[in-house]
C-alpha cells in the first residue's frame, strides 16, 4: 500500500471517529428506515415479572420527590402496554418525564395532522419537538414564574402515536382514553395542578371549546373524586409559528402565556 493511500485511509477513518463522539454525546444518530415502520429506541420492551421479589429489586424502583417508593421501571413506559386504543400505532417514547415540582405539563409531539414535518423523539432527554420550541418553554417559565422548566412533570397527552389523518372525533375519544394516564401520575406524584398546552388541548376538546377557556383555571374531576386544578393555554409551538410571522404577534401570544402560567401557579400554590 502506498503512503499516500495509507495516509488518505487514515485521514478517513479520523473524520469518522470524530463525528462518532459527536454522535454519542448529543445521542443522536441517522437511521434509514421504511416510512412504515418505528425506529428501533421506539419499540418496547416490556417483560412480565416472574415473582414478586422481582419488583422488590433497588435498582427496579422509582422515588418520589419525597424519597417514597411510586412505582417499578414499567410505569415509566406504561404507555407501550397500553390497549384502551385499538387503532393506536405505537407508544411515544420518554412520555412521561419526572420532575420535582408539582405542576404536570400536558402536551403533543406525535404527528396530529397539523401542519408540521413528520417527528419521533431520538433521545429520553427530548420534550418538545424542536430545541428552538424547547429553548421558548424554557424561557417562557423562567420569565413568568423564575422556574427552571425542567423542574415540572411532563406527560405526552395521548399518550401514543396514531394516523394523523384521523378526524377530530378520533383524537378526543383518544385522549378521553388517556384520562386514565393523566390519573395514574397526579395519584402517584402527587400533582397539585395540570397546565394543557394546545398541542394536547385542541385533541382532547373541540376548538371553540379551548378557545372560550383558554386562560380559565377549571376543575378536573376524575373518578373517586379526585378534582385538579387546570389551565388550557397556547403551545409553545405556535409561539414560535408567531414569531417567525410578526413580533407583535409574538408579544401577545408570549404575554397571553405568561400570564396564564402565573394565573395557575398562584391557584395551585405551594407547589
Amino acid at each position: 500500500m502506498k503512503s499516500t493511500e495509507y495516509k488518505s485511509r487514515l485521514n478517513k477513518l479520523e473524520s469518522i471517529l470524530r463525528d462518532s463522539h459527536f454522535l454519542l454525546q448529543n445521542e443522536s444518530f441517522p437511521i434509514h428506515h421504511f416510512k412504515s415502520e418505528p425506529f428501533p429506541d421506539e419499540i418496547p420492551f416490556v417483560f412480565k415479572a416472574i415473582s414478586k421479589e422481582h419488583f422488590q429489586l433497588a435498582d427496579k424502583t422509582i422515588l418520589s420527590s419525597e424519597g417514597d417508593i411510586v412505582a417499578v421501571d414499567q410505569y415509566l413506559t406504561r404507555n407501550f402496554s397500553c390497549k384502551r386504543c385499538i387503532d393506536r400505532e405505537r407508544g411515544i417514547r420518554s412520555f412521561l418525564q419526572r420532575g420535582r415540582k408539582k405542576l404536570l405539563i400536558l402536551h403533543y409531539s406525535g404527528n396530529s395532522g397539523i401542519k408540521s414535518a413528520s417527528f419521533a423523539k431520538r433521545s429520553n432527554k427530548i420534550i418538545f419537538r424542536t430545541q428552538e420550541i424547547e429553548s421558548l418553554f424554557s424561557e417562557l417559565m423562567q420569565e413568568s414564574i423564575h422556574e427552571n422548566y425542567e423542574e415540572f412533570f411532563y406527560q405526552e397527552y395521548p399518550g401514543c402515536h396514531f394516523n394523523q389523518n384521523s378526524n377530530s372525533e378520533q383524537w378526543q375519544k383518544r385522549s378521553i382514553e388517556c384520562d386514565s394516564q393523566i390519573l395514574e401520575t397526579v395519584v402517584k406524584e402527587n400533582i397539585k395542578a395540570i397546565l394543557v398546552l394546545g398541542s394536547s388541548a385542541i385533541l382532547r376538546w373541540d376548538q371553540e371549546f379551548c378557545k372560550a377557556n383558554q386562560g380559565k383555571v377549571m376543575s378536573w374531576n376524575f373518578p373517586n373524586q379526585i378534582k385538579i386544578p387546570f389551565l388550557i393555554t397556547r403551545s409553545p409551538e405556535a409561539l414560535s409559528f408567531a414569531k417567525s410571522k410578526s413580533e407583535e404577534d409574538y408579544n401577545k401570544i408570549s404575554s397571553e402565556m405568561k400570564e396564564h402560567i402565573k394565573k395557575l401557579i398562584k391557584l395551585a400554590g405551594d407547589i
